[in-house]
């Protein structure tokens, strides 16, 4: 008996043990493969078919028949015997053919999936150091114009530097502006990932987080309307 057959020999009396633990009387299950069906699906999900089909071509018509047949292990051998008979070479090579272009096919899909990971991930990457570069220069515009800030209410400043003054508020105007797209991208990019790669979970939660930002972002808002006499507004 080969090792397929030998297997195949297990999972028939696997099935009857399953049968006989379920069934107590005959008259159960003696219409249908209802129990057989159930324990394939869970146990040998790529195999119930086949061995449905092995049953039906050998007389086994139903559950009943597999739990108490007194004979049921002489028909589980002759079946492996059978089927056993029907492999010829010819179609053990064309099986072998077949798995090897599925195995093909398979590792040149996880390839492409860590491909396409890895790239997601440069692209978080890259944005998130993009963003970190923009808040630096940031840093240093914000002192500039605080240092520029305070001459011109001291009534100090230069006529070049109020122009620099000028200069520098186009220049922070753009880099909030920056700040945002990038920080837009992030988030989708984010969105993707989690989406694309199992954090399913992550993302529901996290989205519920952005929700409470924006919450607490509408409310400070109308806080400081309500404190400069404008009342509510509309974010």
């Amino acid at each position: 008996m080969g090792t397929e057959q030998f297997d195949l020999f297990l999972i028939l009396l696997r099935l009857k043990s399953y049968l006989v633990s379920l069934i107590d009387h005959p008259s159960v299950g003696n219409e249908n493969f209802d129990y057989t069906e159930e324990f394939l699906e869970r146990k040998y999900p790529d195999r119930k078919n086949e061995i449905l089909e092995l049953l039906v071509s050998n007389n086994i018509n139903c559950d009943s028949e597999i739990a108490f047949d007194e004979k049921i292990h002489t028909k589980f051998k002759e079946i492996i015997k059978g089927k056993e008979k029907a492999f010829h070479l010819s179609t053990i090579l064309e099986k072998l053919h077949i798995e090897n272009i599925r195995e093909s096919s398979k590792e040149r899909t996880i390839e492409e999936f860590r491909s396409l990971r890895e790239q997601k991930l440069r692209e978080i990457v890259s944005a998130l150091l993009q963003l970190a570069r923009i808040w630096s220069q940031r840093s240093e515009l914000e002192e500039f114009v605080d240092h520029f800030s305070i001459l011109e209410e001291e009534e100090l400043i230069r006529p070049y530097e109020a122009e620099e003054l000028g200069k520098l508020d186009k220049d922070t105007s753009k880099s909030f502006n920056a700040i945002t797209k990038l920080t837009e991208l992030y988030l989708e990019q984010l969105t993707e990932y989690y989406f694309k790669y199992g954090g399913d979970i992550e993302l529901a939660d996290f989205i519920k987080d952005l929700d409470k930002v924006k919450k607490l972002f509408q409310e400070k808002y109308n806080e400081l309307f309500n404190k400069s006499g404008l009342g509510s507004q509309k974010i």
